[in-house]
């Protein structure tokens, strides 16, 4: 029987586990684990024994449990057969891709589609025994075609699963999926880690880097260019909005521009709002020239009466102006009919239009009366 005396793996390559190829050993070889190794002793399909990285003399007093199982006794240098496995616990990243379409109904437009995906997974071995155990079993073999055989049968068929029920759920458009694929992808991540940590391994991220429509169906392509229709449809509403907005807002700021430049100007010139207020009415008085409006003329003269001096100024010599315009004719106190200035008689209603004034004292007196009502001197 050979036995073999240094128990190590010196080559990189992209398993994670590896099998030592003898199976024959005394208890005084030597074992070497390297950095991101660990390496454990297999035996009628149980995974035993466990090294991390360091070098070791096997002795029956550091391999217990193959010693128990193999009823190896201590001391001397007696020999026993087992398989030795290297696990590879660095990070590792694995590419995948669905073998078969995904077929669900599209959760908004309601037809059926059929679409596929793709990405990266980035793992690394958490548990060397439990990994043996389920992965590599009675396998006489375990190297990277049986690591893709264990992602496709048993990983992405519930990727497939997973994918079809988080589109269902989340009512995720097919036309809209590709701007989430990052929040699609830790979805599906969140509900990965259990499987993979069934078999000992930690799922560090997931992704889904690509997902294949099928461009080449009809129903699908009259959907899509529905969905584009809609999508134009409402960017072109949203546009109008914000331009109505910006426009509004650009009014706006005219007018508080405006209003500013005038506030600015009236404390310059010495007035204020309500003063520039009665001015434009002195104005619009002194426009009115009929007669029969002195009651109008009354209350812009009231209005007058609080505006600032030099405004004032203005209106009276706007209001001056209007009965500038009528000195030509005077009012019938009685009714109010206008009469040519040298008229002693109203036209229309007869009334004297004269005023009389007492001949002893001169105080006005009304046109009817007989005696002055200052004096008490006899009117004629």
């Amino acid at each position: 029987m050979a036995l073999f005396e240094v128990i190590k793996k010196e080559f990189d390559d992209d398993n994670l586990v590896w099998r030592y190829p003898k199976k024959n050993f005394n208890n005084s070889s030597q074992l070497i684990v390297y950095e991101t190794q660990e390496a454990v002793f297999f035996s009628n399909g149980k995974a035993l024994d466990l090294f991390e990285p360091g070098k070791y003399t096997l002795e029956t007093n550091n391999i217990p449990l193959l010693r128990k199982l193999l009823q190896i006794p201590t001391g001397g240098k007696s020999s026993f057969r087992c398989e030795v496995y290297f696990i590879d616990k660095a990070l590792k990243t694995l590419k995948w891709g669905t073998s078969s379409k995904i077929e669900f109904l599209e959760p908004v437009y309601k037809f059926p589609i059929a679409i596929g995906a793709c990405g990266e997974i980035r793992f690394t071995i958490e548990d060397s025994r439990k990994i043996l155990l389920k992965l590599v079993g009675v396998k006489k073999n375990f190297d990277g075609a049986s690591i893709d055989e264990f992602f496709n049968s048993q990983i992405l068929v519930k990727v497939k699963s997973y994918i079809a029920q988080i589109i269902t759920k989340e009512k995720i458009c097919i036309f809209e999926i590709d701007q989430m694929l990052e929040k699609f992808s830790k979805e599906i991540e969140q509900k990965l880690s259990d499987d993979f940590k069934e078999y000992g391994i930690k799922l560090n991220n997931f992704f889904i880097t690509n997902i294949a429509k099928p461009e080449d169906d009809k129903q699908y392509l009259e959907f899509k260019e529905l969905y584009f229709k809609q999508s134009v449809k409402v960017a072109e509403a949203k546009i109008k909005k914000d331009i109505g907005l910006i426009e509004e807002s650009e009014k706006a700021e005219r007018i508080k521009m405006t209003g500013d430049a005038m506030a600015y100007k009236r404390n310059a010139e010495g007035y204020s709002y309500q003063d520039e207020k009665g001015y434009k009415l002195g104005e619009k008085i002194a426009e009115n020239q009929a007669i029969g409006q002195f009651t109008n003329v009354g209350v812009g003269l009231g209005m007058m009466s609080g505006l600032s001096s030099p405004l004032s100024e203005k209106v009276s010599t706007q209001v001056t102006g209007a009965f500038t315009k009528i000195e030509g004719e005077k009012a019938c106190p009685n009714c109010g009919t206008l009469n040519e200035i040298d008229t002693n008689f109203c036209k229309n209603c007869g009334k004297k239009l004269k005023q009389n004034n007492c001949p002893k004292c001169g105080y006005k007196l009304d046109n009817d009366a007989k005696f002055c009502s200052n004096c008490g001197e006899r009117i004629n």
